[in-house]
């Protein structure tokens, strides 16, 4: 049950908005990097990326909690359901698996890559570096819907110092960046 193809199947299903689509591929493509780089379970780390926001348009006032009951019904395994629970501060729900950690630490941070993508002329992640993405972190106004302190508690969550954490989105993101829609304007 724990591929891409059913998990992706539901983002399109609940999910019309392009930005929030890629934006969910986006984590995935970072989880899926984190799991190899850790030896974890990559199709499982990837779908619990795609499906962390799956419901958020179709049920805004009720996610992460909807999708979670549709995922529990549905048979998806509980470390994906706790870590989904896990990436939405509000919940309540800890974070102690590795997986919802790194989920949590993923999430933010690379929506915040991606805007800072978009403003290069190139828009390219190819060209995106450390420093712009740091300047602009210190930013308020620069993608003000991005929670800093989130970015910041989540690379403190996974024991790497922010600049580090920093450079493997960007990679992950750049060996993904055609469906991210960041390889750069045509």
């Amino acid at each position: 049950m724990i591929d891409r193809s059913t998990a992706l199947s539901l983002l399109l299903e609940y999910t019309q908005s392009d930005s929030l689509r890629r934006h969910c591929l986006g984590v995935e493509t970072c989880m899926r990097w984190y799991a190899t780089k850790l030896g974890e379970d990559v199709e499982k780390w990837g779908a619990t990326g795609i499906l962390h926001d799956f419901d958020y348009e179709a049920h805004p006032d009720e996610h992460p909690q909807w999708g979670m009951n549709y995922l529990k019904e549905h048979g998806w395994p509980d470390d994906m359901i706790d870590a989904i629970a896990g990436h939405a501060e509000y919940t309540g729900v800890p974070r102690e698996s590795t997986m919802s950690k790194y989920l949590f630490a993923c999430d933010e941070l690379s929506g915040f890559i991606t805007a800072v993508t978009y403003v290069r002329p190139s828009r390219s992640v190819h060209e995106v570096e450390v420093k712009s993405v740091l300047k602009k972190l210190k930013m308020s106004a620069f993608a003000a819907g991005v929670s800093r302190d989130d970015v910041y508690k989540g690379a403190e969550e996974i024991g790497l110092a922010l600049e580090e954490h920093i450079a493997n989105l960007i990679e992950a993101m750049k060996g993904n960046a055609e469906e991210l829609g960041l390889a750069g304007a045509a």
